[in-house]
C-alpha cells in the first residue's frame, strides 16, 4: 500500500510541474479571441457604407437591432448570419441605448453586420431621466400640519397632566 501511495504522490507532483510549465506558454501564445476565430482576417473589416446611430431596441438575444441614424431614419441591423435562435462564432450583439459606428457588409436595410467588421460602440447613452414626483400639497403645508398636530398633542397631554395633579 505504501508503494502505491509513493508512486501516486510522485506522479501528482510531476503532473503539476508540467502543468505549471505549460500553462504560461499556452497563455502567451493562445489563439485569437472567439469573436475573430472564424474571421478570415484578424483585422476588422471597414465598410464604405458605414454609418452612426443609436440602438433603440433589440431582439434575437441582442443580435438584431433597430437603429436610429443621425439623420433620424430608422434602419434594422442584423448582427448574425443566422437570424434564428442558434448562435454562431461571428455574431455581434448590440446594447439598447448604445451609439454605434456600424460597418455593414451591405449597403441597404436590413444591414448585415458581424464580429468581423469594424463596428464599434462609441458611447452608451444614459437612460432618460425619470420624471420627478412632487406632492400636490407641497412641503410647507405638510410641515404646518405636523406642527399643528404636535401642538394639539402637547396641549392635550398638558391638560390631562393638570387635571390629575
Amino acid at each position: 500500500m505504501l508503494l502505491a501511495a509513493g508512486w501516486l504522490r510522485r506522479r501528482l507532483i510531476w503532473s503539476l510541474s508540467v502543468l505549471l510549465l505549460v500553462a504560461p506558454l499556452y497563455l502567451t501564445f493562445h489563439p485569437a479571441p472567439a469573436a475573430y476565430g472564424s474571421c478570415v482576417s484578424a483585422t476588422p473589416r471597414r465598410s464604405p457604407d458605414a454609418f452612426t446611430g443609436v440602438v433603440l431596441s433589440t431582439r434575437s438575444q441582442g443580435r438584431v437591432a433597430t437603429v436610429r441614424l443621425e439623420t433620424g431614419v430608422l434602419v434594422e441591423v442584423v448582427g448574425t448570419p443566422n437570424a434564428g435562435n442558434g448562435a454562431t462564432s461571428v455574431d455581434r450583439t448590440y446594447q439598447v441605448g448604445g451609439r454605434y459606428e456600424i460597418h455593414p457588409v451591405n449597403g441597404a436595410s436590413p444591414f448585415l453586420d458581424n464580429a468581423c467588421t469594424a463596428t464599434r460602440l462609441l458611447a452608451l447613452m444614459p437612460p432618460p431621466p425619470k420624471p420627478q414626483t412632487t406632492s400636490a400639497i407641497g412641503w410647507p403645508v405638510v410641515a404646518g400640519g405636523v406642527i399643528l398636530l404636535g401642538s394639539v398633542g402637547v396641549a392635550a397631554g398638558w391638560h390631562v397632566w393638570r387635571r390629575r395633579g
